[in-house]
């Protein structure tokens, strides 16, 4: 039996408690193996607490899921620091470092932790320095190839004997990039620091078009998405092959319908405004049949 698994990326967007617990009932039930828990785009958004996360956990881990806490991927100031230092002692196997700072806290620790997409890896060498560190698992940069991925594990493998596990992100709106400003409080031109949460309005984010009409990128607070959803679901059976964990990103419930797909390696028809670009070393908006 293949040992492929498939897992549930942290919640990007905005969702209120309630909206989140319903949510992660369903995901108790759904057949994912691993799911991956916290906020990870913005400080500010405090509408769900530690202890509700860690509620969550105790019930997908109940369900027979591996559950992972992530931080954050942009940490402005000392509280947030102080936060990821509270976290990062939170009763769990595992966390998911989207941050150089919650690498050398877990470090520090000596906690064994994921590497999130968040964090640039793009060699071998840097890959054994932080599986030297702790790292357990890699989480592949979105906009990198099937080829670069098979191309960097060989180059890790040639460096040490250290295990490592491979994750690709498979569904879901692509996130691409953060800043320091809020480009969602900027749309209704309020001041970052006086945002009011706006973000709980756009629970799968503000869609940015082109002059000629095209969808081109997803605003979620301070995080870039892309425009279309990155699907790998043509691609799957390949991936089973090259990579150990498929991960699933949400902006909706019927998402974890996905799970299935990919769990089973079934080659399901991709939607057509679905892309699959830089799986394909080829632009991310582009389609490969």
């Amino acid at each position: 039996m293949s040992s492929f698994r498939t897992s549930l990326g942290p919640m990007l967007f905005l969702w209120d408690k309630e909206r989140l617990d319903s949510f992660y009932k369903n995901v108790a039930q759904s057949d994912v193996d691993i799911v991956y828990l916290g906020e990870s785009v913005c400080g500010k958004r405090r509408l769900s607490r530690l202890d509700d996360y860690l509620q969550w956990a105790q019930l997908l881990a109940q369900s027979g899921k591996e559950v992972v806490l992530s931080t954050l991927a942009l940490l402005e100031s000392p509280m947030q620091l102080k936060e990821l230092k509270r976290l990062c002692q939170a009763d769990v196997a595992l966390f998911e470092a989207n941050d150089l700072a919650a690498v050398q806290v877990l470090s520090e620790l000596k906690l064994p932790f994921v590497i999130g997409p968040a964090i640039n890896v793009y060699n071998g060498y840097t890959l054994m320095k932080l599986a030297k560190m702790g790292a357990k698992r890699w989480v592949m940069p979105v906009e990198l190839s099937r080829d670069w991925l098979v191309a960097l594990k060989a180059e890790f493998d040639s460096l040490c004997d250290l295990p490592m596990e491979f994750e690709v992100f498979s569904y879901g709106y692509l996130p691409l990039a953060y800043s320091a400003r809020c480009f969602t409080a900027r749309y209704y031109d309020l001041a970052k620091d006086q945002c009011n949460l706006i973000c709980q309005d756009h629970p799968q984010g503000l869609t940015t078009l082109s002059q000629d009409n095209q969808e081109l990128f997803t605003l979620n607070g301070i995080q870039t998405m892309s425009g279309k959803v990155y699907n790998l679901c043509e691609d799957v059976t390949d991936l089973a092959k090259v990579s150990d964990i498929a991960r699933i990103s949400a902006h909706q419930f019927e998402d974890l319908a996905w799970i299935e797909c990919f769990s089973l390696q079934q080659t399901n028809r991709r939607p057509a405004d679905h892309v699959n670009g830089f799986w394909h070393q080829i632009a991310g908006m582009q389609v490969v049949d």
